[in-house]
């Protein structure tokens, strides 16, 4: 139940639309016949705002389709085909999940087509399955009822980027007697210069809860003939922090503003839920609509999803605009009053005249359309870096006739080095990371001074054209206390964008460690087992050896080195091998003996050459020829006890019987070293071979 309740409430407070939504699929499941897939949506970069929805493959058939309605063409998404067929699978299934993750993340990561209603519906249904539009023709009908200046007509459908922001048609219409006590008339002006004020009321007749309606308006009735007007029906944001009794007040000072460069509002009215302005629309659309070439009456997915053409202005153009922009900017702030909403959406352009739009929007609350860029720079908080941020993006478009889709600029090509540079001094990241220039600063840039207008718009304007901008103390002081506390959201929102991605580099960095342990671990098990195989050939091989030396004379070779000794008597030694058994195994012919154990591999003959030698020197320097003692022989079998040594060839035919005692004893310590040999130790011996 805690969930439907925290669902309930973030569906009643006011939402940031530009906040991104991720959807990961989990999984699939099989329900009564057919496969839902259950997607995981996470709000922002905190884990506590998710939830999960079940989605049938038709339900992304008939997103594809309001996509494609809208003009999408079918390379830009690429949704995987429907099968008839084996469409149950475990395997086609785990493929098509794959194939909609792709789909739903193309989507998500496009900022036009993620910001639109039925991607917003796809993966919110809970908070924007409320029909938007019938409540803003409520609002409207309910702030225009309490006087009989204006009539409210068709819509003109989602021209705008907001959700929460709709378009009308609005006609005005001359005062009535009855309401000709509401009129005030100057005696020194005429009926065609006649201004018309409606006061800041309040009126009981409210909305359906009760709360009252207020008003301000300043007309010009001169001014608005042969003019086509909009209205304007916009929601709070949820940075909206200023009390509705001081919007009024504030309201009434936006429309009496006046300045070349920014467009003024005509009418503006509020209640509990949002806010209503009128002001002139202008047929050739928005500097946007101009870039993209698309008609301003068409909606915002049509328009800039698939846009029919782009092309960028010249430098002199640049500059000029870019020059206008800055000194509206500047106006604004010198006044205590942000702007904050700076996109290519809210600038046209009337005869090489620059005008802002939607001047009250930070009042208002409502979120910018750059949010989600800047809010991943912490550096990038006050009212002024946000404007400076956001005419760097508007710049960029304006040059290269294309939207910057990432926060910072990675290359900038086919430009001045001066507009590089001053694009480069805002977008790139080290700018982002350590400090924005001033407004004041990028106005006395040299690209301006290079290619803009050497005088200011501002000094061949009218007298009744002169910037006019007057807020109340009490006005400033709200506004002020309104910025504050949307920074501090701005701030909190930054601070845990920057945790979940240090929670992320962390995290890569510890799979990378890992993955580079399990490499390292498997390297050395490999290395390990390599060693091992090295190892067990090796004793393969070397019991190869012995059994070949065994089969082709190696015990002969003892044979005969002992008969050698006996006067070249033609009988072979029997060799006895007392085994668990103590069983005695002979061989009574030297062409059938068969190895009856293993022996060990012979020493090799330059070795057992040089050795014999040696010894056989050293003996003959000690002792007399003469004399072959059994001291020798001892000392011989010490070095090398598995072979005999020619030695005792060299002895004397004089004392047989001495010489048969010795010999049997040679024998019986041969035979006993055989017995004992132990193979182990020849691992570390390497044949010279």
């Amino acid at each position: 139940m805690a969930i439907f309740e925290r669902r309930y409430h973030q569906c009643n407070e006011n939402l940031d639309d530009t906040i991104v939504i991720s959807c990961i699929i989990e999984t699939a499941q099989e329900v009564n016949g057919h496969t839902e897939y259950l997607l995981r949506l996470q709000r922002g970069p905190l884990k506590e705002n998710c939830w999960r929805l079940l989605k049938r493959y038709n339900d992304f058939v008939t997103l594809h389709k309001n996509f494609i309605k809208s003009g999408i063409p079918l390379s830009t998404l690429s949704l995987p085909g429907k099968r008839l067929f084996g469409n149950m699978r475990p395997d086609f299934i785990a493929e098509r999940r794959q194939a909609l993750q792709q789909y739903i993340n193309d989507i998500l990561m496009n900022p036009i087509l993620a910001s639109s209603l039925p991607a917003k519906r796809f993966v919110d249904p809970d908070t924007y399955s409320q029909s938007f539009h019938d409540q803003a023709v409520q609002n409207a009908l309910l702030c225009l009822r309490h006087d009989n200046l204006w009539n409210l007509g068709t819509s003109l459908g989602a021209i705008g980027w907001r959700l929460r922001k709709h378009y009308f048609k609005v006609t005005h219409k001359p005062p009535d007697s009855k309401a000709s006590n509401k009129l005030v008339k100057s005696s020194s002006q005429t009926h065609s210069q006649s201004k018309h004020f409606l006061a800041s009321n309040a009126s009981n007749n409210g909305s359906g809860s009760g709360s009252g309606t207020m008003f301000s308006t300043s007309i010009d009735l001169n001014k608005l003939e042969g003019c086509e007007l909009v209205l304007e029906w916009s929601e709070y944001g949820p940075d909206k922090y200023i009390e509705e009794k001081e919007l009024t007040s504030i309201f009434k000072s936006v429309t009496s503003l006046q300045h070349p460069h920014i467009e003024s509002v005509i009418y503006a009215a509020h209640n509990e839920s949002g806010c209503l302005t009128i002001r002139k629309f202008h047929k050739q659309g928005s500097l946007k609509d101009i870039l993209c070439m698309a008609t301003p009456k068409n909606t915002f997915l049509s328009k800039y999803g698939n846009p029919k053409g782009r092309t960028a202005l010249s430098m002199k153009q640049v500059a000029n605009y870019g020059k206008q922009i800055l000194e509206a900017l500047i106006f604004l702030h010198s006044k205590g009053f942000p702007y904050g909403h700076l996109h290519s959406g809210n600038v046209v352009i009337i005869d090489d005249c620059v005008k802002l739009l939607d001047i009250e929007n930070y009042i208002l609350g409502v979120p910018a359309f750059y949010r989600p860029f800047f809010v991943q720079h912490s550096k990038i908080h006050t009212p002024e870096a946000i404007d400076v941020y956001c005419f760097g993006h508007v710049l960029f478009e304006m040059a290269q006739g294309y939207p910057l889709q990432e926060s910072v600029v990675r290359q900038i090509s086919e430009c001045p080095e001066s507009l590089k540079n001053l694009l480069e001094s805002i977008l790139s990241r080290d700018a982002c990371r350590t400090y924005l220039p001033t407004l004041e600063q990028l106005l006395n840039h040299t690209f301006f001074e290079q290619h803009a207008a050497g005088h200011s718009q501002l000094t061949n304007v009218d007298d009744t054209l002169k910037p006019h901008f007057k807020l109340t103390l009490n006005a400033k002081e709200m506004i002020k206390q309104a910025v504050q506390k949307a920074e501090s959201r701005l701030r909190d929102e930054q601070k845990s964008v920057k945790n979940q991605k240090r929670i992320v580099r962390v995290q890569e960095l510890m799979s990378s460690e890992e993955e580079k342990r399990k490499t390292k671990q498997k390297a050395k098990l490999e290395h390990k087992q390599s060693k091992l195989k090295q190892q067990a050939s090796l004793q393969a091989n070397n019991g190869r050896i012995s059994l070949i030396a065994t089969a082709s004379g190696s015990i002969p070779e003892y044979a005969d080195v002992a008969s050698g000794a006996t006067a070249g008597s033609s009988s072979t030694i029997i060799f006895q091998r007392c085994d668990t058994t103590g069983a005695t195994l002979a061989d009574t012919s030297p062409d059938h003996r068969e190895p009856m154990f293993k022996s060990p591999p012979p020493t090799p003959s330059a070795y057992q050459r040089s050795k014999e030698a040696s010894n056989h020197n050293q003996f003959a320097q000690q002792h007399s020829p003469g004399q072959s003692t059994s001291l020798a022989n001892v000392e011989r079998q010490s070095s090398t006890p598995n072979i005999t040594t020619s030695a005792d060839h060299h002895g004397g035919h004089g004392n047989d019987v001495n010489e048969d005692n010795g010999l049997e004893k040679n024998r019986s310590a041969l035979l006993e070293s055989i017995c004992k040999f132990n193979r182990g130790s020849l691992r570390k011996v390497r044949s010279n071979d």
